[in-house]
């Protein structure tokens, strides 16, 4: 470095850069990119997908952007929880509950969320229909869709349906003797049906990588006392109401009175009162808890009974409102509101398919998985000299981290719309690009073997060389960067280039053929992309193949 005019000229030396970055990331390993920044426990809530069909695409998007942010979490050094709470103690799972003691000689055909989605579906559209009010039509083409794939299904439940009188009042008390929690009978009809569902859901995560450390049930939160502690609590914060036997918590009353609130919910006193909810209800007038009141039992559970120092919350941005209502509640329970953070995201948009969980209407993360892993199957079948087992283990592979990367390079408050076309794009921005480019690496370092100990970074001039290297080096303020902006979106996009990069080299930078002190740095430097680029894909969720 050196002054002129007032200013420090500072000179990067190249070969000493390279080769810091390359040694580290080889020395490094699988630590390379990490960092010990955070600290205390973390807790990452997410997927908690209602236990009354199958997880269909929204939820993946969920599922991929709440397992990926944890491990991002982890990168950094933070003690992090991944848990799914489990919403067995509302309405629907009561309306499948119901149905399903309409046809108590029902046998399981297939995979269990998958006929348990026909079942709950099939069941609210016959009472829709039975009500004859709204969106009829609708309703009718809904329940021909679920008679062609189950006809014996739909007759046995219209019959039995047709034999009460009030289904509604029915389904509520099955409601309220579940979180009452006394009814054996009654609490062992929803275990059956939720776990059985429940399984359905492990499968399909397991397939994408996905696994979460706690399945927190909503029925043993409330009946090990903890939406009393928090009515307790609100209680005490003078803003707790009643109404019918109903109680709710007087936000607005609260904003007026209390500066803490106010900023929770926007700042703006006229903004709360024009565009906000004045209360925020808690339970029914017969005393079950809505599922606000279990999410503000919930919170409190995740701060006093699991003292978590942080809690996210991936939730989709429909929920922006209830999510700052909970914060505000939370607040009011002397619960720092900070502690609390909304990960918002978008929700996924399939051309021509419009998705209706109660009319049986979705696209299944199983169909996602199924349709990309056939289309692979059908490229790889296209080349000589691969085996059907090998194509078979690939296809997985390729589906999944196809699957996972379109749902995570989306910027979270922007919507994806899933076109197979970008998906499965082998020239740029795809799981699969990514999954060849580390394919590439690995190839050179089959035929190259490892780098030597001594290497000469002098012999790197080539300008890929120089921005491979640069691009490595980005890695971990990449990492910080995701998990500061709360953007996930942007280690994928670094994947992207880095794999472009990967691909620029390959095609203009022989290693093999090279000269034995150019060969060397290559090899070096190959090895230090492939690490950084297999850390990139271990924190996405992306798998790792040795060829493709």
């Amino acid at each position: 470095s050196k002054a002129v005019g007032g200013f420090i000229k500072l000179k990067l030396d190249r070969k000493r850069f390279s080769e810091a970055v390359i040694r580290s990331a080889i020395e490094l390993g699988p630590d390379f990119g990490s960092s010990n920044v955070g600290k205390g426990r973390t807790m990452v809530e997410h997927t908690s997908a209602n236990p009354v069909h199958p997880l269909h695409v929204g939820s993946c998007r969920n599922a991929v952007i709440g397992d990926t942010f944890s491990k991002i979490l982890e990168k950094l050094g933070f003690e992090v929880s991944r848990h799914y709470l489990v919403n067995d103690s509302g309405r629907q799972s009561s309306i499948l509950v119901y149905a399903m003691s309409k046809l108590p000689d029902l046998e399981v055909e297939g995979k269990p969320d998958h006929w348990y989605g026909l079942l709950y579906a099939a069941c609210n559209c016959i009472m829709e229909l039975r009500r004859k009010g709204g969106e009829t039509e609708d309703w009718k083409e809904a329940l021909e869709e679920i008679r062609k794939k189950a006809p014996q299904l739909v007759k046995k439940l219209e019959d039995e349906i047709r034999k009460d009188e009030d289904p509604e009042s029915l389904i509520s008390e099955l409601n309220r003797k579940y979180q009452e929690g006394k009814d054996e009978v009654v609490k062992a009809m929803f275990r059956e049906v939720t776990e059985a569902v429940m399984e359905g859901f492990k499968q399909t995560l397991e397939r994408l990588g996905i696994r979460h450390d706690a399945y927190d049930w909503e029925s043993e939160l409330i009946w090990g006392g903890w939406m009393e502690k928090a009515l307790q609590r609100l209680k005490k914060s003078g803003y707790l109401e009643k109404e019918d036997g109903a109680y709710y918590v007087n936000l607005l009353k609260a904003a007026e009175e209390r500066e803490d609130i106010r900023k929770v919910l926007g700042g703006d006193l006229e903004e709360i009162r024009t565009k906000m909810p004045p209360v925020y209800y808690l339970s029914r007038s017969d005393g079950t808890w809505l599922y606000t009141g279990t999410d503000v039992g919930y919170s409190l559970y995740k701060f006093e009974g699991l003292r978590e120092d942080r809690v996210y919350n991936v939730i989709g941005v429909d929920q922006k409102l209830a999510q700052l209502q909970l914060k505000a509640a939370v607040a009011l329970m002397g619960i720092d509101p900070s502690k609390l953070i909304h990960f918002s995201y978008e929700f996924v948009d399939l051309p021509e398919v419009k998705m209706s969980g109660r009319r049986g209407r979705y696209v299944t993360i199983d169909e996602l998985l199924n349709e990309a892993k056939k289309r692979v199957k059908d490229l790889l079948r296209e080349r000589t000299g691969i085996e059907e087992k090998e194509i078979e283990e690939i296809a997985e592979k390729v589906a999944v981290g196809a699957i996972r990367y379109s749902l995570i390079n989306v910027v979270p408050t922007k919507k994806v719309v899933f076109t197979w076309d970008r998906v499965l794009n082998l020239q740029e921005n795809s799981g699969p690009f990514i999954q060849y480019a580390y394919t590439r690496t690995r190839g050179i370092l089959r035929k190259a073997g490892e780098p030597p100990k001594e290497f000469d970074c002098s012999h790197l001039t080539e300008e890929i060389e120089i921005e491979l290297v640069y691009k490595i080096a980005e890695l971990p303020e990449t990492i910080r960067n995701c998990y500061g902006l709360m953007r996930p979106d942007i280690l994928a996009q670094y994947a992207n280039e880095l794999a472009m990069l990967i691909n620029k080299f390959y095609e203009r930078c022989p290693v093999i053929t090279a000269p034995k002190g150019i060969r060397e740095a290559r090899i070096a430097l190959v090895k230090a992309a492939s690490i950084a680029l297999g850390n990139t894909m271990d924190v996405l969720g992306i798998p790792k193949l040795e060829k493709m």
